[in-house]
């Protein structure tokens, strides 16, 4: 007969090994869930062919919100695709390693991400690829060999937009400027630098071609976006501590310039300190109608999420696609903001 002790290590081993299988088990049973929620879904009496997966990074939830819906009504109502915006509605904080193993062991028909580059992605992608899972990037890119399409801006032909909208701003009132362009160095992608040249360069053609007799003086200035703190700090330095604050503040994603805009307000700089935006929200629009911002561009976020599908069903039933598919962009600006305020 086993003494007490003994009894009780015993206990402690099978209390370990259950909790350890009930993980796995666990494990199976939401990776099992996640299949048949997306496969088995009935369209009326039918099933669904293919099943996407969307993941972005944390940044611009909004415009991502918009790729979404574009892409849930693409496969819902033309490719009879299933598309999960992976990790949305899950409790814990997964990173896009994590959901893309998510998606990998899943066997997912095609996944959907923002681009960029590190280490740990581009082996998950390579090993996607590997096992014929095709990979559609949005708004940034990665690796050609990595990828079936890009779908997206054009982020040199961005940086020109933002040059025709800070010229304006400019010639309202010539003299000395200061231009600021809020870079993030949080993003893994190279479309921001891209986009920053592409004004850069197009600025100084138009110095060169007008004459311009006024220095402009244009900054990129590195932030974090996904620091909140660090990010406003920066900002407030460059408003109140700096001695030459920006003319224009030049923002390249949605959560930059609400935090901008913000801080124009909080610091007393309206009509100071002239904001060219990115993306759309209330609070943004909010700010144009109050002339706190003077514009923003926005990315047709639906259309990029309807063409990311439109590329994923095509690879999958012809095994070939365009590998770049080009999105709309607009501008808001006071004239015409009223449009796209809720009534």
């Amino acid at each position: 007969m086993l003494e007490k002790s003994e009894r009780k290590k015993i206990a402690a081993v099978l209390a370990v090994v259950m909790l350890i299988g009930l993980g796995v088990y666990g494990s199976a049973l939401f990776m099992g869930k996640l299949q048949v929620t997306a496969m088995d879904s009935p369209k009326g009496n039918e099933f669904y062919d293919a099943y996407y997966v969307l993941i972005e990074d944390g940044h611009d939830m909004a415009l991502w919100n918009s790729i979404y819906e574009g892409a849930r009504k693409e496969g819902e109502e033309n490719c009879n695709a299933y598309v999960e915006y992976l990790g949305k509605n899950l409790t814990a904080d997964y990173t896009v390693q994590d959901k893309l193993r998510i998606a990998i062991d899943s066997g997912v028909d095609g996944i959907i991400l923002n681009g960029g580059s590190s280490e740990e992605t581009d082996r998950l992608l390579s090993e996607a690829v590997g096992k014929g899972i095709p990979v559609v990037t949005a708004l940034d890119d990665s690796a050609y060999n990595l990828r079936k399409c890009f779908v997206g801006v054009n982020n040199y032909i961005l940086g020109q937009e933002y040059s025709r909208l800070c010229w304006e701003l400019l010639s309202e009132n010539p003299r000395d400027s200061h231009v600021v362009v809020l870079m993030d160095s949080s993003a893994t992608g190279t479309g921001k630098n891209t986009m920053f040249w592409g004004m850069r360069e197009t600025m100084d053609e138009k110095i060169l071609e007008t004459g311009w007799e006024y220095d402009i003086k244009v900054q990129a200035v590195s932030i974090d976006s996904s620091n909140a703190f660090m990010t406003e700090e920066t900002i407030r330095k460059l408003l109140v501590t700096e001695e030459d604050h920006p003319d224009i503040l030049i923002c390249l994603s949605e959560t930059d310039t609400r935090r901008a805009y913000e801080a124009v307000v909080d610091y007393i700089k309206v009509g100071e300190v002239r904001i060219l935006g990115y993306y759309k929200s209330d609070g943004i629009l909010d700010a144009i109608q109050k002339k706190i911002i003077s514009s923003t561009v926005v990315v047709d976020g639906e259309q990029l999420g309807s063409f990311c599908v439109q590329a994923l069903t095509e690879y999958r039933e012809t095994g070939y696609v365009n590998g770049y598919f080009p999105v709309d962009t607009y501008v808001i600006d006071e004239t015409n903001v009223g449009q796209y305020l809720l009534p």
